[in-house]
């Protein structure tokens, strides 16, 4: 179907990462005089780590665990890797033991994602370490610096944390490679003590630097992606209200109401109120529906979590999988009811909680929502906020 075509600049960006990995390659293979048997072997283990790298990838974006948006999410990571990998040339010159595995899995997992961070720090020491006859003590301490990186960045987003997160950076940087390095050699090279103080501290000051801009700017840029979707200038905001007064009247309805009910159970308020607004985009272009309500979404380069929604529309090819799914699925079920109640001058006679409680009763209990991770609490909530709501208002007023 066409919403499974893979864009340019995703197959743009896995070259790119394809590129870098055998680039590096052939560097630790040249540096270290490997013969053409074993820098074929490199290039073996390049292709398997690239396989295994793409199918994370994507595994990850369709859960929904990338970020929010497909194509900037992967010129990111292309980005960081290839700088990564500039970075693992220079540290290949330096002692063993010196690779500042902390501080790219802190990065990497900023970019990216945890398993993300994980792989891509672990393969590039893996393959310095194999290349360059490095001992299994220098590769077990990477492994569990970048564990110790990733822990650090988590205390990274809040600024109150943040001097803990610094403070965990410098002592695993200075301590884990010399206790590994003692294990390899039973000695504590001085070198190595002042080699990793210094490359510490220079983490320490440039995730300090780098926290209040790089960490502020990535933690609001989901939510500018959203308020940018759903602005009034937005060419897609205007096709809907030159297209329909009432479609357009009915996707900000859904909209509003979404967001209030994923505020009410702590779900993501922006991605309900932009996918709510959405709900029915393929309407522009007519049948099938969520095919075109798709394509149109990946053509503007909307976020992940609002295509998945609109894939999920009305449950008709895929149930809702997220809270957020479900709440635009109900809200969108409720204003349709109310608005056919008034399009046939029944409204009056109709109480607007009892239409809700049974719209939503009526829907559930087809099971629409027993994948979308909806617990019954937070349903109710959802249900006692929508009656709080003003939705039987006529559009055309």
């Amino acid at each position: 179907m066409e919403q499974n075509k893979v864009p340019f600049r995703r197959i743009r960006h896995y070259s790119e990462l394809s590129g870098m990995t055998v680039l590096a390659s052939v560097f630790f293979a040249y540096q270290n005089r490997f013969l053409l048997d074993k820098v074929l072997v490199c290039l073996a283990l390049d292709a398997v780590f690239l396989g295994l790298l793409f199918y994370v990838l994507e595994s990850e974006r369709t859960s929904l665990r990338l970020g929010s948006s497909a194509s900037n999410d992967y010129g990111r990571i292309s980005m960081c890797y290839g700088a990564v990998c500039l970075f693992m040339i220079c540290f290949s010159f330096l002692p063993e033991f010196t690779v500042p595995a902390a501080v790219f899995a802190l990065f990497f997992g900023l970019i990216a994602n945890m398993s993300l961070s994980v792989f891509f720090t672990m393969f590039l020491c893996a393959l310095l370490c194999i290349t360059a006859d490095r001992t299994i003590y220098e590769l077990a301490a990477y492994f569990l610096l970048t564990y110790a990186g990733l822990q650090a960045g988590r205390t990274m987003h809040e600024k109150k944390y943040r001097i803990w997160g610094l403070v965990i950076l410098f002592s695993v940087s200075l301590c884990i490679p010399a206790l590994f390095c003692y294990l390899a050699y039973s000695a504590f090279p001085q070198k190595l003590l002042i080699w990793n103080a210094g490359l510490g501290a220079l983490s320490v000051l440039a995730c300090r630097f780098a926290a209040d801009r790089l960490y502020d700017k990535i933690d609001h840029e989901e939510h500018d992606a959203y308020e940018r979707i759903i602005s009034e200038e937005y060419p897609l905001v205007k096709d809907i209200k030159n297209y329909s007064r009432a479609e357009y009247v009915h996707a900000l309805k859904v909209a509003m109401i979404a967001g209030k009910c994923a505020a009410e159970i702590g779900a993501n308020e922006m991605e309900a109120t932009a996918a709510g607004f959405y709900y029915r985009l393929g309407i522009l272009e007519g049948e099938p529906f969520v095919e075109n309500g798709v394509r149109l979404a990946q053509e503007n380069c909307f976020p992940d979590a609002v295509v998945q929604i609109l894939s999920e529309y009305n449950g008709e090819q895929r149930l809702p999988s997220s809270k957020e799914s479900a709440i635009v699925h109900m809200v969108d079920a409720c204003v349709k009811r109310m608005e056919l109640l008034i399009s046939q001058n029944l409204s009056s006679s109709w109480n607007q909680d009892m239409v809700i409680y049974q719209t939503l009763n009526e829907v559930s209990a087809t099971g629409i929502y027993d994948v979308s991770g909806i617990s019954m609490n937070q349903f109710l909530k959802i249900r006692e906020r929508m009656v709080r709501e003003e939705i039987g208002y006529d559009s055309n007023n």
